[in-house]
């Protein structure tokens, strides 16, 4: 019989088939990217390595994103024992899937433990919030509108839009050096201190001036690449939201192309 580890060491190729030489193997062996705990890394991550290259003389992965522990707000490990522990779904149906995803990636720079606070769930759970009514208001002041970025003209407004496109670029290369913590924590700031408390208050004005057409395509830029953006964190509030964004509604989020800046 195989001990836990030692069966989980064959899971890069296992689950594909092995060892029968399948298709899934050839199609999906190697995969390029692996996210586990530290305290695991000798377990699973060195063992999988050891069996991979073994049994089909590949190493199964070539980036290894090591992350931290979840442990309580005072830094304890969650125990039975200290009765410290956290259900998952107690916190799903409180605050929403979206909230807790959220909260945990903006707590969990790369390699640190993260201390989890229900009150930062919560948190986020506002911020959904906030985002929903940030859709609202811009779906309100854009009916019938069809999307053309050619009408963005005025002068403030491309401004707001190379203002954006660089928090787009900035958050692109967290991106890609994997720091998903300061990516999400960038995207907050902007959609709830830039976007809702200032872009939004000046567009009410705006919008009932001369040039409420270019302003209207603003917004519905603004928005659609934040929701882009945003989706890795906050997955079903984004995708619901796209459904309502003017030229989306055929198109599921989840594989709309990163935007380019």
């Amino acid at each position: 019989m195989l001990d836990t580890w030692f069966s989980s060491a064959l899971w890069t190729f296992s689950t594909l088939g092995w060892p029968d030489e399948t298709e899934d193997i050839k199609i999906f062996h190697p995969t390029s990217f692996m996210s586990p705990g530290y305290e695991i890394l000798q377990l699973w991550v060195s063992r999988m390595i050891l069996m991979g290259t073994f049994h089909l003389g590949q190493i199964p992965f070539r980036t290894v994103l090591i992350h931290g522990l979840v442990r309580d707000k005072d830094g304890r490990k969650f125990s039975k024992s200290l009765g410290n522990g956290i259900d998952p779904i107690d916190m799903i149906a409180k605050y929403g899937a979206d909230a807790l995803r959220m909260s945990l990636m903006v707590a969990s720079p790369i390699g640190g433990d993260i201390r989890f606070d229900e009150s930062k769930v919560k948190a986020y759970k506002n911020f959904a919030n906030k985002l929903w009514n940030i859709s609202r208001f811009i779906f309100s002041n854009t009916e019938g509108v069809a999307v053309d970025e050619a009408l963005i003209t005025a002068p403030a407004d491309m401004q707001l839009i190379q203002e954006f496109k660089g928090i787009l670029a900035d958050i692109t290369s967290d991106f890609e050096a994997y720091r998903f913590h300061l990516a999400s924590e960038k995207l907050y700031h902007y959609i709830w201190h830039r976007l809702a408390d200032e872009i939004i208050e000046e567009s009410k004005t705006v919008l009932i001036e001369d040039e409420k057409q270019s302003r209207q395509q603003t917004l519905l830029y603004i928005l659609k690449h934040s929701l882009i953006a945003l989706h890795p964190f906050m997955p079903f509030i984004t995708e619901e939201i796209w459904a309502h964004v003017p030229g989306t509604n055929t198109s599921l989020l989840m594989v709309e192309k990163w935007p380019k800046v």
